[in-house]
């Protein structure tokens, strides 16, 4: 076979390196962040020799639209380019105090770009070098042990964030040997170094007690440092514990902000618990359109954060019983529906109550014994009386 029709049985996996740029994902060279009161997204940090840079940006302008589509957020940054590759243009808009801003800027590939910046000194890059090949973005395949030998050299040389990406890695056996008690250290390393991340993670060591005595004390000020640091679910978890008293006071109206704050930075969980917060009044007036919204919100998520079960579970519970809407079992049943599909056995076992009496679904007696089935699986007790079973034990289910 010649090179040539060897490249185009391959071209679309391999991308062979005379016929096109090399794989990779493709690269603005701008790390953002979420914008405060403003639509767009601000611009960290820069790639010295970046596309963005060499556009004119700078640290502090706001992203509003690259090729005529809106970014909200980092997620619609992130989706604005993913599909892209190296080499494409793209028309970026952005605003600089009160002057607007225009650019065709050509895309670079990101793992020669940060690469370079990497092998340069600048261990910021190299964490990014590790995340896309840890993603495998614009790859034929995402190379996990390359990312952790790239995060084992960046936490080295000082990148907190690195230092908390290999102990996932480490924490899972996610490409590379599991190796708990090394994890927590680089957590604890990563905590240490400013990363929200790793407080997050080594939170989440503490709550659950894995490989540590269990302490809801420790692990509620380490989630309060992940959530003043940017993390969504360190927001989440702090509100949690306000909620049940978990190494803390209880404090409705405390938790409430904290399910507010990390709701706005993509947590569908929160989203799900401040619904709720919303829907019967706690630490603020009841109010069940703002409920409404927000379980929506919630089970639906958004393309970088999946949806939560438990907030289509409590969305159907409001359209069956009609909580602030038109009751409508039916629509109701799509959500249990999706609830359930998503491992929630409140879902399954509502679902399978309207099934089971043809309650604005059509009777299905036979599926209904399979999703009560399901849901004593799940640990729903009447589920499993409603069969005469026991429920598997479950544990408890900590926050994180």
């Amino acid at each position: 076979m010649t090179r040539v029709s060897w490249c185009l049985v391959f071209l679309l996996l391999f991308r062979c390196s005379d016929g096109g740029p090399p794989p990779g994902p493709a690269t603005l060279g701008a790390e953002v962040r979420a914008a405060e009161d403003a639509r767009g997204v601000a611009v960290e940090e820069l790639e010295d020799d970046g596309p963005a840079a060499r556009a004119g940006l700078q640290p502090g302008d706001l992203i509003q639209v690259i090729d005529g589509t809106a970014v909200e957020d980092p997620c619609d940054f992130e989706h604005a380019l993913r599909d892209l590759a190296p080499g494409n243009k793209v028309k970026v808009a952005w605003r600089r105090g009160r002057e607007r801003r225009e650019a065709t800027i050509e895309l670079a590939n990101a793992l020669d770009l940060y690469g370079k910046a990497c092998d340069g000194g600048r261990v910021s890059s190299c964490h990014r070098l590790g995340v896309a090949y840890l993603q495998g973005h614009g790859m034929p395949v995402a190379d996990l042990g390359r990312a952790a030998e790239i995060f084992e050299q960046a936490c080295s040389k000082g990148s907190a964030d690195s230092c908390a990406s290999l102990g996932m890695q480490l924490l899972e056996g996610n490409g590379i040997a599991a190796d708990e008690p090394r994890a927590r250290e680089l957590f604890r390393q990563a905590c240490d170094g400013g990363s929200a991340a790793g407080c997050a993670h080594l939170a989440f060591v503490f709550a659950t007690g894995r490989g540590v005595p269990q302490d809801d004390a420790r692990a509620f000020v380490l989630y309060r440092q992940a959530c003043d640091g940017g993390d969504a679910e360190g927001c989440y978890n702090v509100g949690v514990h306000f909620d049940d008293a978990r190494g803390t006071f209880q404090n409705p109206t405390l938790a409430l902000a904290a399910y507010t704050r990390g709701c706005e930075m993509g947590s569908s969980m929160a989203c799900t618990n401040l619904g709720y917060h919303y829907q019967n009044g706690l630490g603020t007036l009841a109010d069940a359109a703002r409920a409404v919204a927000l379980y929506t919100r919630a089970c639906e998520g958004t393309r970088c954060a999946s949806g939560d079960p438990m907030g289509c579970f409590d969305l159907g519970v409001v359209y069956r019983d009609g909580l602030g809407v038109a009751p409508d079992k039916a629509r109701a049943a799509t959500y249990f529906e999706s609830g359930c599909a998503g491992g929630n056995a409140f879902g399954c076992a509502n679902l399978a109550d309207l099934l089971e009496y043809g309650d604005g679904v059509p009777k299905d007696e036979s599926r209904a014994d399979d999703l009560f089935r399901r849901a004593c699986e799940g640990g729903h007790q009447k589920s499993c009386e409603r069969l005469g079973l026991q429920p598997e034990a479950q544990p408890e289910k900590p926050p994180g």
